[in-house]
């Protein structure tokens, strides 16, 4: 009786350790469907744990299959499934019961903006009353309520009935199911604090690449092309991670979301590559370094090409992975070397290794979860977007400690130049008197003696006339370009009435137009045009051209004229030199104003020139406030053009 009674009293709970060990053992196969009781004090509510998945490998199961067959769910554990990178689909369901919110519209909102397809279907006691596809190759115009991530609206079931949710996901950058129930009224409240944070993230972006666009049309500097690129994919690649793409540009299209972050990812992986580039590093390896980050960066110009016009169903997972892989790559091997360059004294490299160090780890939180080696956790798009911003700030140290850098040097390049330049005018006075009295020397004993010198010697004599008349030539355009581009030249401007003034030029040269029998023309568009200008200088460059215009000439004619016409938005003049002669080569053309360019190098006995006077002629009519321009044609003359403000704007 007494054994009887003990028996009777053990059995419940030898039932209960049957069944719980029978359910331990079946539950990797099967587990049947979490069901949870929800309030409307716990909205929001995550439901990642309360998820039962299974993976639909070949994506063949229909709802219907789901619902009918003896499905082996498994049951999550995490806060928010993460089952990384698949060609697989997967399925998800949860039971819902409420007594409060019975009937009540709630929201699903699914926080990952990247997910291609996401196929809901609510059912009422096992009857779908809804179903909707929504995710990122579904457009905005086929969803019932577009956001920047996926949503779906949906009544509960009555108090006695249970709602069932059921819904396949597919995507090819990993999938993660940050699913949360909520309602219209708490999301619409949070998405005006996250449009406000979102604003700012994305301001800062694009003042960066503002700012690096500006750095680099000023000083031309390679280093600000990788910055430039690397602000304006980061801003695109956050656009698309974020879902504000799809809210403020590309709602509309379909399948945009991911291309845009592929897209901007192969030009995240170029601005790498540039940046790395452009680091001044002292290393061996260095040149072997610089031509694969050249070839890496060409070749994501093609695979940014494949991820925009390639169908989407054929962009496959191994293409992803491999995009990750040599992002991941090129990040490190970049740090390293600016790990190298800081090392070596450069203090912009210093915060640019704090700014590496912090992408990379932004990178590789982001691709932890991606590849499923670590659970996506609540605060992992903000922790890396911090990471970014944070990174951003230390590009912006660098790039004004690199501005910073090349104003010492463009400052110590001033004195330098200055010290030179004073050096070469000190010293080309100092050339200059001695050689002005060899050539007045030369030409006296010549004069004087010529009968009595043998013909040898009078050739011996003219050659250094010669050499002395451009020696005496070259120092002038020496000191004259010294003056120029000293911080001294300070122009005259007066009223010049450019009608006489152009006369007197005339009448300077007339003469040396007359020995080869050449005319010397004017040409006036009108009469009394009065121009403020530097007359000295004006009429220094003009003698110039003209003496050129002299000198290439063999028969024929020179013009020299004005008109009125409109520079820089403003009345002005242009004066024109227009010969005959023999013209200019192209080649020469493409090198004609700089320094010692010549088209005939001339002999050693019969000098051409010093190369220096059309560059003097150039620099002087800009310090004038005006330009020069040129038109040509071999063996059939050239025509120069001077365009001049008729008066000075005043600084």
């Amino acid at each position: 009786m007494d054994i009887s009674c003990l028996f009777s009293s053990l059995m419940p709970t030898l039932r209960r350790s049957l069944i719980l060990l029978f359910a331990s053992i079946l539950a990797p196969s099967f587990v049947l469907a979490a069901e949870l009781n929800v309030s409307r004090n716990q909205l929001p509510v995550n439901l990642g744990q309360y998820l039962d998945y299974y993976e639909d490998a070949d994506g063949s199961l229909s709802i219907n299959d789901v619902m009918q067959g003896d499905i082996p769910w498994q049951r999550s554990t995490q806060a928010i499934p993460t089952l990384g990178i698949s060609a697989s689909s997967y399925w998800f369901n949860l039971v819902l019961t409420s007594d409060e919110l019975a009937r009540e519209s709630l929201m699903l909102v699914l926080e990952s903006p990247t997910l291609d397809l996401i196929e809901y279907y609510i059912a009422h006691d096992e009857q779908i009353v809804w179903q909707e596809a929504v995710g990122d190759t579904v457009s905005y115009t086929d969803i019932t309520q577009p956001y920047r991530v996926p949503i779906l609206p949906f009544d509960m079931a009555d108090a006695e009935s249970q709602t069932r949710i059921y819904f396949r996901v597919h995507s090819q950058v990993g999938i993660e199911v940050p699913l949360v129930l909520t309602s219209s009224a708490l999301l619409a409240e949070e998405s005006q604090t996250l449009l406000a944070f979102f604003g700012g993230f994305f301001t800062f972006f694009v003042l960066c690449f503002l700012l690096c666009a500006t750095l680099f049309f000023i000083m031309r500097e390679k280093q600000f092309i990788g910055f430039t690129l690397f602000f304006a994919s980061t801003f695109v690649f956050f656009l698309a991670q974020t879902g504000m793409g799809r809210v403020w540009f590309w709602g509309s299209l379909a399948e945009m979301n991911n291309r845009m972050s592929y897209v901007s990812a192969t030009a995240i992986v170029a601005s790498f590559c540039l940046i790395g580039q452009s680091l001044n590093l002292v290393h061996h390896y260095r040149d072997q370094a610089v031509i694969v980050l050249r070839f890496l960066a060409l070749a994501m110009i093609p695979s940014a090409f494949y991820f925009i016009f390639i169908p989407f169903e054929l962009i496959s997972v191994g293409n992803v992975q491999t995009l990750m892989t040599i992002a991941l790559l090129v990040a490190l091997s970049v740090f390293v070397m600016t790990i190298f360059a800081a090392i070596q004294g450069s203090r912009s490299a210093i915060y640019l290794v704090c700014s590496w160090l912090l992408i990379v780890l932004a990178y590789l939180s982001w691709l932890i979860y991606k590849l499923e080696f670590v659970e996506r956790s609540a605060i992992s798009s903000v922790f890396g977007e911090a990471l970014v911003v944070l990174a951003a700030l230390m590009v912006l140290f660098s790039l004004s400690e690199f501005v910073r850098s090349k104003n010492e040097e463009f400052v110590e390049a001033r004195l330098e130049s200055k010290a030179k330049g004073d050096f070469l005018r000190n010293v080309s006075r100092e050339f200059l008197t001695p050689v002005h009295l060899i050539l007045a020397n030369s030409k006296r004993l010549l004069a004087a003696q010529s009968s009595k010198l043998d013909e040898g010697t009078r050739q011996h004599m003219g050659t250094v006339i010669k050499q002395s008349d451009h020696l005496h030539n070259l120092i002038n355009d020496l000191l004259e370009m010294a003056e120029l581009e000293s911080d001294s030249f300070e122009p005259s401007f007066e009223l010049v009435e450019m009608s006489h003034f152009l006369n007197e030029v005339k009448d300077m040269m007339l003469p040396s137009a007359m020995e080869k029998n050449l005319e010397l023309n004017t040409d006036f568009a009108s009469a009394n045009l009065l121009v403020q200008t530097d007359k000295s200088r004006l009429q220094h460059a003009l003698v110039n051209l003209l003496t050129n215009a002299i000198k290439y000439t063999e028969r024929g004619s020179i013009v020299l004229g004005y008109k009125a016409v409109y520079f820089k938005r403003r009345l002005g003049i242009e004066i024109f030199i227009r010969d005959t002669g023999r013209g200019m080569s192209e080649e020469f053309q493409a090198r004609m104003f700089q320094e010692f360019a010549k088209e005939d190098p001339g002999s050693e006995k019969d000098p051409q020139g010093t190369g220096l006077g059309l560059v003097i002629v150039k620099r002087m009519i800009e310090k004038l406030g005006g330009e020069i321009s040129f038109e040509s044609v071999k063996g059939s003359g050239s025509e120069f053009f001077i365009r001049l403000p008729l008066r000075e704007q005043m600084t």
